[in-house]
């Protein structure tokens, strides 16, 4: 459950990164390479999170792998 959560994150992470940076702040520097990275990361820890979160206030048994 955490992965798909963590995949899930991650893309809704990468997503935003590219509505940022290409379309709210567009320019033609190389520091939204960097944006890109930093939310797709952060996405990804904030949705494995929020899945084990909502496993454990489920009951549900985290997987073993």
């Amino acid at each position: 459950m955490s992965k798909l959560g963590g995949f899930l994150g991650a893309v809704i992470g990468f997503a935003i990164s590219i509505l940022l940076t290409e379309v709210i702040f567009a320019n033609n520097q190389e520091w939204p390479i960097v944006v890109n990275a930093a939310l797709t990361v952060a996405g990804a820890l904030g949705g494995a999170s929020l899945a084990r979160r909502m496993a454990a206030r489920r009951g549900a048994p985290e997987s073993a792998h």
